[in-house]
Order: structure tokens, then C-alpha cells, then sequence
């Protein structure tokens, strides 16, 4: 993910200015946006997430509060990393970077609490010349082997997006939820016992001009949303000394970002991405918040069916 973008005009705008820039325009919805808040009575207990992102850091950064939200609300999540993340570190090899985020993400999976993660391990910015169709028949037998329920994923309708990991696993994504309940799309799966399966919720997250009709608060998670980026200590750390390095050109530099330590990678954190959720969250009078395109459950039959459906 190119995220370094993110503080180009901080040296005279400043931190909380560039901040702001980065947040997700808001496309004219019909409604005003759903709030949704923590339910401490876990009615996700006994349901299943995916989070699906072709690059580690996607998650954690633009859903993290909201991925901790639905853990402590009791459902079990799986993440799939669609590419190998080979292009995102700071001055290591093709191969030592592919190495160092294989391991990032398996201490996210740990930090998180997730089930378990799934590596489609293809190579990095490089997804536009990978057949969808080939993406899609392997997100669909995941989401019917782990009957997903809900998923967390790129918005497939977002606008103004340049990379093409992101586009391309959207759209892969945005397919297989609806394939995946066919029983004539790919029925030789279901030799190995797998049956078809319907995801009937999606959380869609956008870096471009995107339509928000749901808002999560996430300020009982923030600070686990913090721990899971801080996991990502290779991709992290990439932009904490990028960023080094455009202030350095300009002659500029922000004491709390020097080196390479925890501690800059920490400061980083509050100042990239904590930041722009507070203000996030301040659209909606929230003390911080993640924004969605959220497609739920078809309720259109629920009334029919309630007044003539009978037992059998």
C-alpha cells in the first residue's frame, strides 16, 4: 500500500493538517450515516469475519477499531493477505521484505486474537496482470470452508484509487461474497465438503471519495487499533523513515519520528492515523471513528415470510 503519500505537505501545513487531507472524501448519501456502537451482550458469538486486504498494513489502518470491535463482541476472524507485500520496506531485499512481513503478519494475527490467516502470496503491485477470475475461485472456497459471515475489504465503488492491489482484490472480493452462495458456481468444490455459503454483510473502506452510510465508534478499541499497526513494524517503519527523508530534503525534521525505534513508530502512529480518526470521528460529534461503505443482510422477504412461511 502507498501510504507514504500521507504527510507529503505536512512540513508547512503541519501534522494535523495533513491529516485531515488524508481522510476519505464523503459522497451525498440519501441518509445520514448509521452509528454503530459496541454491544458489550456479544452478538457476534457464534458468527464468523474475514478481513481481506492484499497488503498487511490495510487492515489494521483503515479498520483496525472496528476488526477489535467484532472480536470483543464475540465473532472469530480470519485474515487473508492476498499479495506477498514484497515492495514495502526500507532498504531491505525483494526477499528479506517478503520475510519480514510474513512475519509482521503473523504477530497481527497474535495481537489481534484472529483464528488464523490465509497467504494468496502474489506478487506485490502486481494484481492487475492476475486473473480475477483465478482470485476469486480461491476467495470463494475460503468463504465457504469458514462460512464467513461478514467481511472487511476495500470499497470495489471507490474512487480515485491508484493502486491496483487494491481495485483488483476489491472487485475479487466484492464477487465472491455473492458467487460463493451459487451452487453451480464451481460445485466441485463441494467434493470436499464444503456447501454453499452466503456472506451477508460487508464493511467496504475506501482511501478516495467513497459513499459512507456507516460510521463505527471505535473509541473503546482505539488503542487496540494502535497495537495492531504498531505489528506491522516493517511497513510502519518504512514510512517513519520516508517520511524522515522528505523532511530531511526540505530541510525539516520532527524530533519525535527520528530513528527507527518503537518509539517514532509509536509517535508516527498517534500523529498519522489516530489523529485522522479523531477528526473522523468528529463529523459524527464521536471521539474517534472509522468510516464504511456498508452493505448488510436482504431483510426484503422478512415480513412475507413472517406472515406465511410454515413449519416442515
Amino acid at each position: 500500500m502507498e501510504r507514504r503519500g500521507f504527510f507529503k505537505m505536512a512540513a508547512a501545513a503541519g501534522f494535523a493538517g495533513a491529516t485531515a487531507q488524508s481522510g476519505a472524501q464523503v459522497l451525498p448519501s440519501p441518509q445520514p450515516p448509521v452509528i454503530e456502537r459496541s454491544n458489550l451482550n456479544q452478538p457476534g458469538r457464534g458468527k464468523v469475519f474475514a478481513l481481506i486486504t492484499p497488503h498487511l498494513d490495510d487492515g489494521p489502518i483503515f479498520a483496525g477499531g472496528t476488526v477489535a470491535k467484532l472480536l470483543n463482541e464475540g465473532y472469530t476472524g480470519y485474515f487473508i493477505r492476498v499479495s506477498n507485500d514484497e515492495k514495502d520496506s526500507y532498504n531491505l531485499t525483494l526477499g528479506e521484505t517478503v520475510l519480514a512481513n510474513e512475519k509482521d503478519a503473523a504477530r497481527f494475527v497474535e495481537v489481534a486474537g484472529l483464528k488464523k490467516r490465509y497467504d494468496l502470496q502474489y506478487r506485490n503491485h502486481g494484481l492487475d496482470d492476475i486473473s480475477r477470475m483465478e482470485i476469486r475461485v480461491r476467495l470463494i472456497f475460503l468463504f465457504r470452508l469458514l462460512k464467513v459471515d461478514t467481511i472487511l475489504s476495500y470499497d470495489p465503488w471507490g474512487h480515485y484509487e491508484e493502486n491496483p492491489d487494491h481495485y483488483v482484490t476489491a472487485q475479487a472480493v466484492e464477487a465472491a461474497c455473492w458467487m460463493s452462495a451459487d451452487h453451480l458456481d464451481f460445485p466441485e468444490q463441494f467434493e470436499v465438503g464444503v456447501k454453499p455459503h452466503s456472506v451477508s454483510e460487508k464493511y467496504y473502506f475506501a482511501r478516495g471519495p467513497q459513499l459512507v452510510n456507516r460510521v463505527v465508534d471505535i473509541a473503546p478499541t482505539i488503542k487496540q487499533k494502535a497495537a495492531y499497526i504498531a505489528s506491522c513494524k516493517t511497513m510502519i517503519g518504512n514510512m517513519v523513515r520516508s517520511e524522515n527523508d522528505s523532511l530531511a530534503a526540505r530541510g525539516l525534521r520532527v524530533p519525535a519520528f527520528a530513528g527507527n525505534s518503537d518509539a517514532a513508530i509509536d509517535a508516527y502512529i498517534q500523529a498519522a492515523f489516530v489523529e485522522r480518526d479523531k477528526q473522523i470521528g468528529a463529523k459524527y460529534g464521536l471521539e474517534y471513528a472509522e468510516e464504511f461503505h456498508y452493505i448488510g443482510p436482504d431483510h426484503s422477504l422478512d415480513e412475507y415470510v413472517k406472515a406465511h412461511a410454515e413449519r416442515i
